[in-house]
């Protein structure tokens, strides 16, 4: 999941990086139109990014601000030549740095084991399979196979809610994804149509927008665990 997120958001970069270079092109040619329009475009992509590396780690925003605060604070410390107070500062912000960018999210499964199992279900080969996010508390999405639709649930919603892990902005966060409430079911179920099924990039998309619009990166299980069920 994780190489698919990097090799799309290299892929931003580039286009970023393109359009940047276009916009300067034409405010030489006082073509305002265009820088205009290619500001839009930009904007976008830029947003996309900044997602993506959300995604990928979710202290992004508070690295970049904990490097520009780095950046600040050794101007203001260089104008009044404060050697001390300056390598002071500076091993309190960077200590900081290296502890954010330590962070490895739980969630990310990465290698063959998840994309195997989706392609197992949907060929019929297996029943469905779970992917716990923490056991413990049973926050989990169960993939199962209903004829053409693949469906991803979360069950035992009501005591995920007593438990304060499925709160009213998360469920309405996982509506906005695309679940629907089952309440017989006690279930909030995602129902993917199959018939245009060509890889599980847009599946394994699904599950990161659960984790990081709906759960809000909570503190998952260090390897997650996928329980095949035959």
């Amino acid at each position: 999941m994780n190489e698919e997120i990097k090799e799309l958001l290299f892929y931003y970069k580039q286009e970023r990086d393109l359009i940047d270079s276009i916009i300067v092109e034409d405010l030489i040619d006082f073509d305002y139109q265009s820088v205009h329009l290619n500001s839009i475009t930009l904007n976008k992509i830029k947003r996309k990014i900044s997602l993506l590396e959300k995604l990928i780690n979710p202290k992004t925003a508070e690295i970049e601000d904990q490097k520009r605060a780095i950046d600040s604070a050794l101007k203001m410390i260089n104008s009044t030549h404060l050697d001390s107070h300056k390598d002071y500062i500076s091993s309190q912000i960077d200590q900081k740095l290296d502890i954010l960018n330590s962070y490895k999210p739980a969630y990310f499964n990465d290698g063959q084991e998840f994309d195997d199992a989706i392609f197992d279900l949907v060929e019929s080969k297996i029943q469905g399979f779970i992917f716990h996010l923490k056991k413990s508390d049973d926050i989990a999405l169960i993939f199962s196979k209903n004829n053409e639709e693949l469906c991803i649930s979360i069950k035992k919603v009501k005591k995920l809610k007593k438990k304060y892990i499925l709160e009213k902005s998360a469920r309405t966060a996982l509506k906005a994804i695309g679940f629907k409430k089952v309440k017989e079911l006690n279930s909030l179920i995602y129902h993917y149509d199959l018939s245009d099924f060509k890889d599980s990039i847009f599946i394994k998309t699904i599950v990161s927008r659960v984790i990081y619009d709906a759960f809000q990166f909570q503190t998952f299980d260090n390897p997650t665990i996928l329980e095949i069920l035959p």
